[in-house]
């Protein structure tokens, strides 16, 4: 948690955009999570979630709250709920006292959605997020996921639609860093931040921005624009395998400033084999 140090953070008027779990994150007191952002004295810029109240009582002193990297925490939550919904289990515990039948074909919904599913998707079946010191929830959206599953909202099990993970707070600097007990002790940070800026990227590029213009914006290279925009591109199962630290040690970020990722995901599976 963070005692002032909010003064240098900034809204900006596309965090909305690009901040995946604006409007839907908040903390033990109810207080929510803005996006914002810093600079370095080089001129990179950081994205995070802040607890609102060290936003609008910058310069206060004793102020008590969060200050998270965003590309991390959206991974982590992102990460969170994949793993829920991809076990063998998800349909049977979602729908208990459904037919067999029933229960079969939504498995099989909701196993080829994950197979497909981006970070975004997975973040907007997110209908809020709570954080206290040592647990975060997510509250899955009836809805959405009774879509995706195929089925009626209301045959799903209301209980299995929170999902709460227990964590361990690192301070890093001015940041607070989470590591959760139950993700892996693998997971490359840099990795994860870097396809999420891919991500970011890529969506940015969809409305007609240029290499050059996100590379200005970001304070960052052109080529380093172009060095990771294909992470944006990346099997699900690959990512998966990134956000539960299971990727292959030789598959790192500086590798991918060397290489071109193929745009097959055969091909993506069978290089990254070869990693190992």
């Amino acid at each position: 948690m963070l005692q002032d140090g909010a003064a240098k953070d900034r809204r900006t008027s596309s965090k909305a955009q690009f901040s995946l779990l604006c409007g839907k994150l908040f903390d033990e007191t109810g207080d929510r999570l803005t996006p914002s952002h810093t600079k370095t004295r080089s001129g990179k810029r950081l994205r995070y979630y802040v607890s609102h109240r060290l936003i609008v009582k910058s310069g206060e002193k004793n102020l008590d709250g969060w200050r998270l990297p965003a590309p991390e925490l959206e991974a982590q939550v992102a990460a969170l709920i994949r793993m829920t919904l991809a076990t063998p289990a998800a349909a049977p515990r979602l729908m208990d006292g459904a037919l067999s039948d029933y229960i079969g074909n939504a498995q099989a919904s909701l196993s080829k959605w994950l197979g497909a599913a981006t970070q975004a998707d997975l973040l907007r079946i997110a209908k809020w997020i709570t954080i206290e010191p040592g647990q975060l929830t997510v509250q899955i959206d009836q809805n959405q996921l009774a879509d995706i599953l195929d089925a009626g909202a209301d045959t799903l099990n209301e209980c299995e639609l929170k999902i709460s993970s227990v964590f361990q707070i690192r301070k890093r600097g001015v940041e607070t860093k989470l590591i959760f007990a139950d993700m892996p002790t693998g997971q490359d940070d840099v990795l994860i931040c870097n396809i999420a800026k891919a991500h970011s990227w890529f969506e940015q590029m969809k409305t007609g921005k240029t290499f050059a213009q996100i590379a200005d914006a970001e304070k960052t290279s052109k080529r380093r624009v172009q060095q990771m925009i294909d992470l944006a591109f990346l099997a699900p199962d690959i990512v998966r395998e990134v956000l539960e630290g299971k990727q292959p040690t030789g598959f790192t970020s500086d590798w991918c400033k060397q290489h071109r990722l193929p745009s097959d995901w055969n091909d993506q599976r069978a290089l990254l084999q070869s990693l190992q």
